[in-house]
């Protein structure tokens, strides 16, 4: 017996821990990949990373060379961190392989259009989430945690801040490619095409599958104080990929809602 015949008769929980291990083990080849390709845009040696102090060079992001690194390594991550499991995973679990992710079909061009129409229409609501979501606090007895996810967050508003200032077009396109593109490709194969297809192989329910696989999407960002409007992006996205039966669709309403977010931090920057 083959191992594609056998995962394929794996529960869906199976699956899922299967596709979760894939992750994991990715994941750890992606966080080296980011240090090797970072390490040479700050002047360091692979000695230097047992000195601590040499050791946050790599988080000077005022320094325009560890973000250009940085940016390399964020593509480089994203392929690997959810590209790779999921294509892995639907080899391995189906033998519809790439049609399991629903790549293989096609939308007429009106319907893109619509998307695209989508996304400014939902766009005012999810930012109205978002700043709801600022006022969410936890309990006292939380508050060491609450401080933590201030502190974490805050940190990433400054990387996001910087991987964002951009001099000219060429940083524009960078930004679009790795940001909005890479992201929307990737992230739309790993949460939708591969956990939501999951759930719903285990709930049976169209409803559960979108709303769980959302869940886990703003999960995995680690962003507290915008975990509800990013949950909601999932969930259209989610009704989207069901509704249409085409990856392609969400992929495309991901690309526009990121790159309208590179193009207007690039318009502010220039002062417009």
């Amino acid at each position: 017996m083959s191992i594609q015949s056998t995962i394929q008769r794996f529960h869906p929980s199976g699956k899922f821990f299967l596709l979760f291990g894939l992750f994991l083990l990715c994941l750890g080849i992606a966080s080296l990949m980011q240090v090797l390709i970072i390490l040479p845009y700050s002047g360091l040696q692979l000695k230097d990373l047992a000195d601590e102090k040499k050791l946050l060079l790599l988080q000077d992001f005022s320094n325009p060379n560890i973000m250009k690194g940085m940016k390399i390594a964020q593509a480089v991550s994203v392929l690997l961190m959810f590209v790779i499991p999921s294509l892995l995973f639907a080899y391995f679990s189906s033998e519809k392989r790439i049609g399991y992710l629903k790549m293989n079909r096609a939308f007429p061009a009106i319907i893109g259009i619509t998307v695209i129409v989508l996304v400014f229409a939902v766009m005012p609501f999810i930012n109205w989430t978002g700043e709801l979501n600022n006022y969410l606090s936890l309990p006292e007895f939380m508050s060491g945690i609450e401080e933590w996810m201030k502190t974490s967050e805050e940190k990433l508003k400054k990387l996001t801040e910087t991987f964002l200032q951009m001099d000219g077009i060429g940083d524009l396109m960078v930004n679009i490619i790795v940001v909005a593109l890479l992201a929307a490709v990737a992230e739309e194969l790993f949460f939708r095409g591969a956990i939501q297809n999951i759930i719903l192989e285990w709930t049976k329910n169209v409803h559960w599958a979108v709303w769980i696989s959302a869940f886990v999407f703003s999960f995995f960002h680690f962003q507290f104080y915008g975990f509800l409007p990013r949950m909601l992006l999932g969930v259209v996205l989610g009704y989207l990929y069901i509704w249409s039966g085409s990856l392609w669709l969400p992929m495309l309403f991901h690309f526009m809602n990121n790159g309208l977010a590179v193009l207007f931090a690039y318009l502010v920057g220039k002062g417009i």
